[in-house]
């Protein structure tokens, strides 16, 4: 029983450790796209607030 607990929880880990970093792989991708759209917003206002 003891053998078999461990075989799961490794088998959990490994499972958990590519859902992690598929998970991150998404967050990467969607802060790239929102900086994308963000950063000239924050560009423009930026230069306005320094124009001023």
């Amino acid at each position: 029983m003891n053998a078999n607990n461990s075989l799961e929880a490794d088998s959990h880990h490994h499972i958990s450790l590519k859902e992690h970093a598929s998970y991150l792989l998404q967050l990467s991708c969607f802060w790239l796209i929102l900086a994308t759209y963000l950063f000239p917003m924050c560009k423009q206002k930026f230069n306005q607030v320094i124009g001023k």
